[in-house]
């Protein structure tokens, strides 16, 4: 991931388990210009029960001001392992106050989305009133394509959070202009191949474990 300040001897490739994999895999890439031609997203976002008792509620993704970073940190610290939410930045899964300075400082170098230094923007995970997670949209070198990846709390896994933020990215996505978006994730991870498969990614295996998801929305 891209202009973020941590320990020089951390890489590229690490810092991508935040997102899908929580595995090495992908490179640092730049910013690039957007084309037109693409299919849309279906506007509808998948329902689930929410993460509290009270009924199905939607989930919103919502861009991270400074009141939802405090509960963005919170949930992960209390409900999500350090090592699929930042770079292994310190030894073990604990979180630390490093990791929790480095996430903090991800989202806010990322306010300023596309036009920024990072050529990024983020969201949180919102269902109901809870924050469950973040999103990412980042360009790369790629004609139109850009790339995503998300996390979520222990507590909200299994109940199509991720297929329903997945499915609004999407369509954030395509509003920007996208022609296509891409993920890394890797072998074992066959949640995050689940909900790419069924969002109508196609899948490549790469280097190791690791696997490469497409969709190009202009494609019939």
């Amino acid at each position: 991931m891209p202009a973020i300040a941590h320990d020089a001897t951390t890489s590229t490739r690490s810092e991508r388990r935040w997102w899908f994999a929580a595995k090495r895999c992908g490179q640092l890439v730049s910013a690039t210009r957007w084309r037109s031609g693409r299919r849309p997203i279906p506007n509808r976002v998948p329902r689930l029960g929410a993460v509290t008792s009270e009924g199905p509620s939607p989930v919103r993704l919502i861009a991270v001001d400074e009141v939802l970073l405090e509960q963005l940190v919170q949930a992960a610290v209390s409900d999500a392992s350090a090592d699929e939410v930042t770079p292994p930045l310190s030894a073990g899964a604990e979180w630390t106050p490093a990791r929790v300075a480095w996430l903090e400082r991800f989202h806010r170098d990322r306010r300023a989305g596309f036009s920024g230094a990072a050529a990024e923007a983020t969201w949180a995970v919102v269902v109901g009133h809870a924050v469950v997670g973040s999103v990412r949209l980042r360009c790369t070198n790629e004609q139109g394509v850009l790339e995503t990846g998300v996390w979520l709390t222990r507590s909200s896994r299994g109940r199509g959070v991720a297929e329903a933020a997945m499915a609004a990215v999407l369509r954030k996505a395509t509003a920007l202009g996208a022609q296509g978006v891409r993920a890394d994730t890797t072998t074992g991870n066959t949640s995050a191949l689940g909900v790419l498969r069924r969002l109508g990614f196609d899948l490549e295996p790469t280097d190791g474990d690791c696997v490469r998801a497409l969709l190009l929305f202009g494609r019939s």
